[in-house]
This record gives C-alpha cells, structure tokens and sequence, in this order.
C-alpha cells in the first residue's frame, strides 16, 4: 500500500480544516446581500457578494492544492488564462444576479428572478468556456508529439539565463509542464505552453488577457451605475454589450486558440 507523500497529507488536513469556512462564506452571501438592502445599499450588498465569492474560490482552491490561487491552477500546474477569465466573469455575473434577485425580495417583486441577462453576456460566458475546454483539446494533441531537442535545451537555457530553476518543469510531448501546484507562477498567464516557446511571451495570451480586463471593468462600471441607481419597482435587467465589444473579445479568443493548435518546432 502505497504512503501518501508529505504534501498530500498537508493538503488532506487543510481540506478537513477548511470545509466549515466555505460553507460559511456560502451561507453569509445572502445574508450579507439581505442586510444591504435593509440598509437601501445594494451597491456594498453586490461589493459584499463578490468578495465572498472570491474568498470561498480561495478556500476551496487551498483545500485542494495547498494553495490560495488552486482554483486557476490547471491539469499542467500551471496558472491558465482560461481558467483566469472564467473566474472573473463568474464572480462578476454570479454576484450581480444573486444581488439583483435580493433586491426584488426586497422591493417585493413578484418574479424576483426575472432578470434579463444580455444575450451578448451569455455569448461571452460561451466564449469563455470554449477557450477553458479547448485548451486541454488542443494542447492534448501536442502532448503526443515528441519535442525537438533544440528547442528544449534553447527554453531550458533561457529560463536558466532568468533566473528560473528548470528542474521544476518537464516536457509532456511538445508542451511544458510543471511538476507540482507549488511551481505554478502567475507568469504562466502569459508565457507559451510549448517546448519551443516556454520561456517566451505568448502575444496572443497577452492581447486575451487586457482584452478580458478592459472588458471586464467596463462591465463593473456599468453594473456600478444599475446597483446605484437602482429604483424601487426592482432591478429587472442587466447593462447592455454591444456587437463591438464581442467582436473584439470573440477575436481574441480565435487567436488564442488558434495560437494554441499552430504546430511549432
């Protein structure tokens, strides 16, 4: 019988330690919501929301891995940009609805759920876990491709040149891995997944990841605005995207997919 090795008994403990406190932050969500809009604040009621969400993906990132950023930590131990822009749209669009729908509990609306959510939201939610599942798809064919030699000792020596310890990552076919959660660095979000590009930036990484976050404040802002000058027949509909604003993001997606399927040597 095999012994758990000693960061699996550590992270064995910390999910028995921490299962009480996600559960806690789980039922203090509506609570904290509930109290804000006694107080005819749905804006801090939103603010309150969101940060539990965050802490509750925190915890159970912990409980998993050993680790505060588990939850953006993929099959690679790496920190994915995928995963990164999938988080953030869900505590965004989560936390705002869980918001809204207590305020017309609040207001006394007879169909609190009644929210119209953008169709242009959900076509950015599809976008979002398009680019979570295909990753691994289009990584995956890689990964059965033997790496060249020279493109894996110029990455190793790059990375060496600065000043990262190679030893914590290995190839898996084409594609770089790292061989435990702790070597994950939030520079995976933007470095290459391969062999041959490992130790450079990814340009199409890059453009996603401002892209997402250009986007994703703009779209607090205008949720700002509806939480703040919410009326009192109810909040019944979410901020408005226009066709621009999903081109622009649907653009980014397609190049970092199609980034990702480019075969390289």
């Amino acid at each position: 019988m095999n012994m758990p090795t000693e960061p699996e008994r550590r992270r064995t403990i910390m999910s028995r330690n921490l299962g009480w406190p996600a559960v806690l932050g789980i039922a203090l969500m509506p609570a904290a919501s509930w109290w804000s809009m006694s107080h005819r604040q749905p804006l801090w009621g939103w603010f309150a929301v969101a940060v539990l969400l965050l802490v509750f993906a925190a915890v159970t990132g912990r409980a998993v891995t050993g680790f505060w950023r588990g939850l953006l930590i993929d099959q690679r131990n790496v920190i994915s940009l995928a995963r990164f822009q999938m988080a953030i749209w869900t505590v965004i669009v989560l936390s705002a609805f869980l918001t809204a729908a207590m305020y017309n509990v609040f207001t006394g609306v007879d169909e609190p759920l009644s929210i119209q959510v953008p169709s242009h939201l959900w076509w950015l939610m599809g976008m979002s876990t398009t680019s979570l599942i295909g990753t691994p798809l289009l990584l995956g064919d890689k990964a059965r491709k033997a790496p060249s030699q020279a493109a894996l000792d110029a990455t190793k020596a790059l990375l060496q040149k600065n000043g990262e310890q190679y030893e914590d990552t290995h190839p898996v076919g084409q594609v770089l891995a790292n061989t435990a959660p702790e070597s994950a660095r939030w520079s995976d979000m933007l470095t290459g997944d391969e062999t041959s590009n490992g130790a450079h930036l990814d340009l199409a990484k890059l453009q996603m990841f401002f892209f997402t976050l250009v986007i994703a404040m703009t779209y607090v802002a205008a949720l700002w605005r509806t939480f703040v000058h919410a009326q009192p027949d109810g909040i019944t509909q979410f901020p408005l995207m226009n066709d621009s604003t999903i081109a622009l993001l649907g653009i980014s997606h397609a190049g970092y997919l199609a980034n990702k399927a480019v075969p390289r040597q």
